[in-house]
């Protein structure tokens, strides 16, 4: 299988989750969309080994990488303001409070797992260094 008819492939199957997930949530079905991605992804990552050619290189992976910590870095700190706001305003409705505490933990969470991801693989490419 060629690239490009891979990227076809995937295209038309992300189409078929957008159909999917937009009909289940109109018809307050959640089961099927969380079938329909588990078989998705699966038959993908099938097809991603039936590519014949390079489908990313190294430097697409650093500009991944690279991407991937600025979009942390500024949902962390967007995330972090919003927060403070909702928890100043809480008066205002007693919602708010809540929002605001589910924010900061997922910053923390989303930072925690960061940080973990980020040491197990400095250190895989450590010991491959070696």
């Amino acid at each position: 299988m060629s690239l490009s008819q891979y990227n076809k492939i995937r295209m038309i199957v992300v189409a078929i989750i957008a159909i999917a997930f937009s009909q289940s949530i109109l018809r307050n079905s959640f089961i099927i969309p969380v079938a329909i991605l588990a078989v998705s992804s699966a038959t993908l990552f099938y097809l991603r080994r039936k590519v014949k050619g390079v489908i990313a290189d190294e430097r697409d992976y650093s500009i991944g990488g690279k991407a991937a910590l600025l979009s942390i870095q500024l949902f962390s700190v967007v995330a972090v303001i919003l927060m403070f706001f909702l928890y100043s305003i809480r008066e205002l409705n007693v919602v708010y409070e809540p929002m605001g505490l589910v924010l900061a933990f997922s910053v923390c969470v989303l930072m925690l797992m960061y940080s973990i991801i980020f040491r197990i693989k400095r250190g895989k490419r450590n010991q491959n260094e070696k």
